[in-house]
């Protein structure tokens, strides 16, 4: 396929991530490594929530101890640190709520496309903790330091026009549509040549005039590039390049 879809599943729970999540959400970003598509959908299961979060039986039961919450820290940041840096886009359809390490994983995510009333927030502080996800500094690249810190210690939530309107989200539609407007446009972003798609998306992850340079001499005079050429400018999506 064109795109890959990944699915949060604990619906008894909003579902919040269990160890064995996590364990799976690993081996998912493992194969999406190797995965030769223009991009990646998260989704809750069910509809009715993103992600809420760890889950809270799991914490009680084993992660409370400071060695468990340790080595759950590094897992979960080095495994969202890799879904971050994909080279494709990773879009992410919400509905319901997204909250503690749910909002976190929304801060790897290229676009977020959401149901009016979804929910989002750092809640953390309320609960008498911060990210562990790697989401806060995540959240400052996203937004800036001065409304990253405004979600933080607020642990207020935002509502999907709200998280637009705040300049994290990006599209907000009728609640219950949101993973249909996603593989939509995701549809719509695979007609593009795949190899233009994902040296936009490497330009961005790299950030390096050499990086941009070889992208670009990769991509001149290549078969999409030339049959973009013949059929002439306004047919290709974009200009005689």
């Amino acid at each position: 396929g064109t795109w890959a879809e990944v699915s949060l599943c604990n619906e008894r729970s909003r579902n919040a991530m269990t160890p064995g999540m996590m364990d799976e959400l690993t081996r998912a970003v493992d194969a999406l490594e190797k995965f030769a598509g223009v991009g990646v959908l998260i989704r809750g299961e069910g509809g009715d929530a993103f992600c809420a979060g760890g889950d809270l039986n799991s914490v009680r039961e084993h992660l409370l101890a400071s060695n468990h919450a340790a080595g759950m820290q590094a897992h979960m940041t080095a495994v969202l640190d890799r879904l971050s840096h994909l080279p494709m886009m990773v879009v992410a359809a919400v509905e319901g709520a997204a909250l503690g390490g749910g909002a976190e994983l929304l801060t790897c995510c290229d676009r977020i496309i959401a149901g009016a009333s979804a929910r989002v927030g750092f809640v953390h502080a309320a609960l008498g903790v911060s990210p562990g996800w790697g989401g806060g500094m995540r959240l400052v690249d996203r937004l800036g330091a001065k409304k990253a810190l405004d979600l933080l210690v607020s642990a207020r939530m935002l509502d999907g026009r709200k998280a637009v309107d705040f300049g994290w989200f990006d599209e907000v539609v009728d609640d219950g549509m949101a993973v249909q407007r996603a593989a939509a446009w995701l549809d719509d972003l695979a007609r593009r040549p795949k190899d233009a798609v994902r040296g936009a998306v490497r330009l961005i992850r790299e950030r390096t005039v050499q990086t941009e340079r070889e992208i670009f001499l990769g991509l001149w005079g290549s078969e999409a590039h030339r049959h973009a050429l013949q059929r002439g400018p306004g047919k290709s999506g974009g200009g005689k390049r």
